[in-house]
C-alpha cells in the first residue's frame, strides 16, 4: 500500500514537473523514486494497480472485518473497514471512471457498518454486512463483471499475525 501511494505521488509530482518543463512525451519523463531508481511516468503507469488488484485487498479486509466484529474485536473491525476505504482511494485515482460508484458504495454500505462498529451492535452490523455483500455483487453485475460474486468465507482465517479472534 505504501509503495502504491509512493508511486502515485511520484507520478503526480512527475506530471507537474513534466508539464512545467514542456516535455515532448510525458510517458518518457523521468521521476526519481525513494529507492534511488529513476522511473519514467510510463513505467509508473504500467505498474499502477487496476481495480482487480485493489478489490483483492478490499475483499480480504471486508472478510476480516466481519470475523473481527463477530468475535467482538471491534477495534480490528474498525481498522479493517478504514483500510478498505484507503485502498479504495487507490482505485478512485487509478480508475477515475469508477470513482463515483466506489464512493457511492462507501457511503451506502460502509458508513452504516462503521456506525455499527462504533455502537458495537453485532445484529445491525450483520444486517448491514449482508446488504453490502449484495451491493458488491450488484455493482459487479452493473459493470459487466457479474461473474465475480463476493461470498463471505464460512470460517475466520486460521492465521492472521497479531489477531485474536
Amino acid at each position: 500500500m505504501k509503495l502504491t501511494k509512493l508511486l502515485l505521488s511520484a507520478a503526480v509530482i512527475g506530471l507537474f514537473a513534466s508539464v512545467g518543463a514542456n516535455a515532448k512525451n510525458m510517458n518518457d519523463q523521468v521521476v526519481p523514486t525513494k529507492h534511488n531508481k529513476n522511473m519514467t511516468l510510463g513505467q509508473i503507469a504500467d505498474i499502477t494497480p487496476g481495480l482487480g488488484t485493489v478489490m483483492i485487498e478490499y475483499g480480504h479486509r471486508f472478510y476480516l472485518a466481519y470475523y473481527a466484529a463477530k468475535a467482538g474485536n471491534w477495534g480490528l473491525a474498525n481498522y479493517e473497514v478504514k483500510e478498505q476505504t484507503e485502498i479504495q482511494e487507490v482505485g478512485e485515482i487509478t480508475r477515475p471512471g469508477h470513482a463515483e460508484a466506489l464512493k457511492a458504495f462507501e457511503h451506502t454500505y460502509l458508513d452504516p457498518i462503521l456506525a455499527d462498529i462504533k455502537a458495537k451492535d453485532w445484529n445491525s452490523f450483520a444486517a448491514h454486512y449482508a446488504a453490502a455483500e449484495q451491493g458488491c455483487n450488484d455493482c459487479h453485475a452493473a459493470t459487466n463483471h457479474a461473474f465475480i460474486k463476493y461470498r463471505l468465507p464460512t470460517h475466520a482465517p486460521d492465521s492472521v499475525p497479531s489477531v485474536v479472534w
